[in-house]
């Protein structure tokens, strides 16, 4: 086969001899969650909420990893070579109903919970306050204005040196399933770190915010999100135009496996580059072995230590710039991270040439290096440490190769089953030709035009066919290549 088919071979395609990824002769194995690449204080965690609570690591895992990314996105941002990358991560994931998902969300974000009640709270006195002084400030206001006493000069000081109260923030930080509207709303009014978490992932793509007027904008809107970009808007009554900086969003969606299907092979999500920003883990059900157990995972010691740190980050106010925006300190790999990080990085870029294993899921596998460094940040961040450590780099590299694996095999199978499907019409053309049997010139002509594009994809489709024993080779060429087939009958 020529170099210029290999894009379009249908068979597996090598990997590099020094890639740490798996070449299978076909569609690569399920893995199972790394736990232990969370380290000690999310990976226990994790491990004792899938314990108790009789669900998937990987739900677990997810519920654990999405609370402590929101925790450490407004306490620092990652720095590589001068590019800034924010702690901020988007999860997805995908399990069927009943998994208990709601239940592991609910015991890893306790301390999430019970910050924005007292938030809700605070905030109740404070919006009084606030009423008090605005009534005050406006009195004070107007007689200003109006006292004819006064001359415009001296008026004009007046009211300089008159400062207006500042509206408190808004508490609610975890948004359910909000509209790309509703988040920027809330960012304006709000906190500058928040969450989109829910157990109802499929509300959030079958909903308003996705519908064909509003998806590309979503995506758009979500991926600035992603890059800790700055996020614009235009009213479009008058045209007025708003910008917000250092704003940080975290996602964490959980969905049913009819749902996932459609996402996962949606194309405009694909084009545009919305799926690669997700980590994407897929569990397999304990459904019918699930036996009740007598314990509260809240108090395992475990998941208390998490609860702990979390609740210490979450009381720690981040660094605000006048305009309301996060200005976060840098963290930086030493020098073993580094290296580690580089070598990595040289070795996901070589696996994404043309016929190499990682070409068709070159949008993932273009993040993972990125997405690697931010969760070294969210260790380093969880875990205390001024620097990200070679350890740390190592475990985000772990996870970061779990999750291209997940995308991988998702590709794999979704070009597997495409090839199927177009064996399948192969196939069935060929059962309706004279004698069920055909050569490859004749193919090449009147077989359905989406399957004769280039010769190298109908002979892949042959061997495919061969393989079941739906066909067999009834000529050669004076090549000696197969160059007719005929339907094998029963």
């Amino acid at each position: 086969m020529t170099d210029s088919n290999l894009a379009h071979d249908l068979r597996p395609k090598p990997a590099p001899d020094d890639l740490d990824l798996p070449t299978l002769p076909d569609v690569i194995d399920r893995e199972g969650y790394p736990l232990e690449a969370l380290g000690d204080l999310l990976g226990s965690a994790a491990r004792a909420i899938a314990t108790v609570m009789q669900a998937p690591p990987e739900i677990a895992a997810h519920a654990v990893l999405s609370v402590a990314a929101f925790a450490a996105q407004d306490k620092a941002d990652v720095v590589m070579d001068g590019r800034i990358y924010p702690l901020s991560l988007f999860m997805l994931t995908v399990a069927e109903s009943g998994d208990r998902k709601s239940a592991c969300d609910r015991v890893a974000s306790r301390p999430l919970e019970h910050w924005q009640r007292e938030r809700a709270l605070g905030y109740s006195r404070a919006l009084k306050q606030y009423n008090d002084e605005k009534a005050v400030y406006d009195a004070t206001h107007r007689q200003l204005v109006n006292d004819k006493k006064k001359a415009p000069g001296d008026k004009a000081a007046a009211l300089g040196r008159l400062i207006p109260p500042v509206v408190p923030p808004e508490p609610i930080v975890i948004a359910q399933e909000p509209t790309l509207e509703g988040l920027q709303r809330s960012f304006r009014r709000g906190k500058p770190s928040q969450a989109l978490f829910s157990d109802e992932g499929g509300q959030f793509f079958g909903g308003h915010a996705m519908n064909k007027d509003n998806a590309l904008k979503t995506i758009a809107g979500l991926s600035k999100y992603w890059d800790g970009a700055a996020i614009f808007r235009t009213r479009a009554a008058d045209g007025e135009t708003s910008g917000m900086w250092g704003r940080r969003l975290s996602i964490h969606l959980q969905v049913q496996p009819r749902v996932a299907a459609g996402v996962l092979s949606d194309r405009m999500l694909l084009e545009q580059g919305l799926l690669a920003r997700f980590l994407i883990a897929e569990s397999r059900t304990l459904a019918g072995s699930r036996l009740y157990k007598s314990e509260d995972a809240n108090r395992h010691a475990a998941v208390e230590r998490f609860h702990q740190r979390i609740a210490e980050l979450l009381e720690h106010e981040p660094c605000t710039g006048e305009d309301g925006g996060l200005e976060l300190p840098q963290l930086c790999p030493d020098d073993d991270a580094t290296a580690l990080w580089v070598d990595s990085y040289n070795r996901t870029e070589v696996a994404q040439a043309r016929g190499a294993l990682l070409e068709i899921v070159k949008p993932h596998a273009s993040k993972a290096a990125e997405q690697a460094l931010r969760l070294a940040g969210v260790f380093a961040v969880l875990e205390g440490t001024q620097v990200i450590t070679q350890e740390q780099m190592g475990r985000a590299w772990t996870l970061a190769t779990y999750y291209l694996q997940n995308a991988l095999r998702a590709a794999q199978l979704a070009e597997q089953d495409h090839a199927q499907r177009q064996a399948r019409e192969l196939l069935d053309w060929l059962m309706a030709e004279p004698g069920a049997r055909a050569t490859i010139n004749h193919m090449q002509k009147r077989a359905p035009a989406k399957l004769r594009k280039k010769v190298a994809d109908l002979r892949a489709l042959l061997v495919l066919l061969e393989g079941t024993a739906a066909v067999r080779v009834i000529g050669h060429n004076s090549r000696g290549d197969a160059c007719a087939w005929e339907v094998m009958t029963a």
